[in-house]
């Protein structure tokens, strides 16, 4: 997606689902976390006008609207930190959060404090968290950026050193796989954003495996930066248009409710999910018990990887790191795929405790695996 001239553009099917997910996230986020502390800080570093060509609010709004209503039930205090780097679009998006706040009740605006600055995501954001004293606080920074390579892994290092920070990011390949070859700025402009040069091979890979080659890497270097857990999927709209989202984080817990947000959106924005994991890259509808055909595929590899079967909970901790799926859909898929003999468990009922193998045709020849 190129980088919009215009002040406000219309919103695509990819970005109503986006914030769709971002409000369902924020919801238990900011509920959990002012249970136990004063205050939460939320940024953006590519935060927009506020507002698309058809009135629906923009992802500052999205958001200041489920802290108003976070805050009051816990009468705390939030934080928001968002940089623009277009003058005319921090115009608009300075009336979209005022006229937020005249909709809002005294007392609740009273407990939100915002902080709008005109200039690039990095440094300009990091420069205002840091100058806040926001780092090391609970802090969720959403980098939706225009689409090319405008995320710098300084920035997510900088962040990632920070326990309580969450980082939610888009990441458009097609920028680097048609005009980063052979220019050598935007060449540099995609070391700075995986911090290092290793992504070049994706110069050499076949027309069908460069999206996701450069996926696999991006993924990695969110990693590098210290995010401990990371959530990565494919949003594909109905024309088949890919948006790859990333979440990085350094709490289980943030990864287990992403993921209830990422099945809770709303189907009518037209969006499936893939899981990068499956070799057959089967679109998903957004249901809450979405088709497992996909996680069966991924199961029955991962527990071919080792001689001696998997525990059911490996294969839950797996489903939650390393696929779309919820850790809560292991348990009844195992029981099924027993039912079909394509693994069997010792013991027959299955609890976080059974092992679990490759059915055998022959059981009693050795290992069932």
């Amino acid at each position: 997606m190129a980088v919009p001239r215009a002040v406000v553009w219309p919103r695509d099917p990819h970005t109503a689902a986006k914030h769709d997910l971002l409000k369902k996230y924020l919801q238990p986020w900011t509920r959990i976390l002012l249970t136990h502390q004063d205050s939460v800080t939320y940024a953006e570093g590519f935060a927009g006008p506020g507002v698309y060509e058809g009135g629906e609010p923009g992802s500052p709004i999205v958001a200041y609207r489920v802290f108003a209503e976070a805050l009051q039930q816990r009468p705390k205090r939030v934080r928001m930190v968002l940089v623009e780097e277009d003058a005319r679009r921090v115009e608009k998006l300075q009336r979209q959060l005022s006229l937020a706040r005249e909709q809002t009740p005294a007392e609740i605006s009273a407990s939100m404090q915002g902080e709008l600055h005109t200039g690039t995501c990095h440094p300009t954001l990091l420069d205002r968290l840091r100058a806040g004293g926001h780092l090391g606080k609970p802090l969720f920074v959403l980098l939706d950026s225009y689409g090319g390579p405008d995320i710098p892994f300084a920035l997510l290092q900088q962040l990632a050193q920070f326990k309580r920070t969450e980082v939610m990011l888009t990441f458009v390949p097609n920028f680097l796989t048609r005009f980063a070859e052979k220019n050598d700025g935007h060449r540099a402009a995609g070391d700075a954003a995986f911090g290092d040069t290793e992504w070049h091979g994706v110069f050499t890979q076949p027309a069908g495996r460069k999206f996701a080659y450069l996926r696999d890497r991006y993924r990695e270097s969110i990693k590098r930066a210290g995010f401990t857990y990371t959530l990565y999927f494919e949003m594909v709209d109905e024309g088949g248009h890919p948006l790859y989202l990333l979440y990085g984080t350094r709490h289980e817990l943030g990864v287990e409710k992403m993921k209830d947000a990422m099945w809770s959106v709303d189907p009518a924005y037209g969006v499936q999910y893939r899981d990068p994991k499956d070799v057959q890259q089967q679109a998903l509808d957004l249901e809450f018990e979405p088709n497992t055909d996909p996680l069966r595929r991924m199961l029955l590899e991962f527990i071919a990887g080792r001689p001696g079967g998997r525990m059911v909970e490996d294969l839950q901790q797996y489903t939650l790191l390393e696929t779309v799926y919820r850790p809560a859909q292991v348990i009844s898929l195992i029981e099924k795929m027993r039912d079909d003999k394509a693994v069997a468990a010792e013991p027959r009922r299955v609890t976080k405790k059974t092992r679990v193998f490759l059915h055998a045709e022959k059981p009693g020849q050795g290992e069932l695996f």
